[in-house]
């Protein structure tokens, strides 16, 4: 587990859910542990917090089909709204306190990998953090969330990152000299 140390737990589960466990596992390539870990780890770091942070889970289709029925400076405008308030009261309530790590690790866990947004990738030079976030929300999706990201780091951290749009990525440049 990632040089971490472990514990030996033992419990007891209901058979009908010992097989799913058991098939999923095998459709996934990975041991029965591994995914209770996975699951045990999402449950701890987002799932406990869910309805304390008011979340809920939307198909993106939904969201998808809101989004284009705004023009593009509407859903630019959203984005900077959305990411003005909601993101920063959230990572005070998840971390105490609002850290440089603390908004990456927002938009990491909260936003791509429990929010299934997108999937997160970052670049590290001795200049800039470079943060990548490939999503299938399409063109308005990317100016949404260049609005939302710009104005949570602005918010949160007061960074002005510059902030590049495809299609499908949302490219987050972040000064380190600052």
């Amino acid at each position: 587990m990632g040089g971490q140390s472990s514990t030996v737990r033992s419990f007891r589960i209901d058979k009908s859910l010992s097989e799913i466990l058991n098939s999923e596992a095998e459709r996934m390539g990975i041991s029965v542990n591994a995914m209770i870990n996975s699951v045990l780890k999402q449950y701890t770091e987002f799932t406990r917090f869910q309805s304390k942070l008011d979340m809920l889970v939307v198909n993106r289709e939904v969201f998808k089909s809101l989004l284009c029925r705004l023009n593009d400076d509407d859903v630019y405008n959203f984005g900077l709204e959305m990411g003005k308030d909601i993101p920063n009261d959230t990572i005070l309530f998840w971390k105490k306190d609002i850290t440089f790590d603390g908004v990456l690790e927002y938009i990491e866990k909260i936003v791509c990998t429990y929010g299934y947004i997108g999937t997160y990738d970052e670049l590290n030079t001795s200049e800039y953090k470079v943060i990548v976030i490939r999503h299938r929300l399409e063109g308005k999706g990317s100016k949404f969330l260049s609005g939302f990201f710009k104005s949570l780091l602005d918010q949160t951290l007061g960074i002005d990152a510059e902030i590049d749009i495809t299609e499908y990525s949302v490219k987050i440049k972040i000064s380190l000299s600052e």
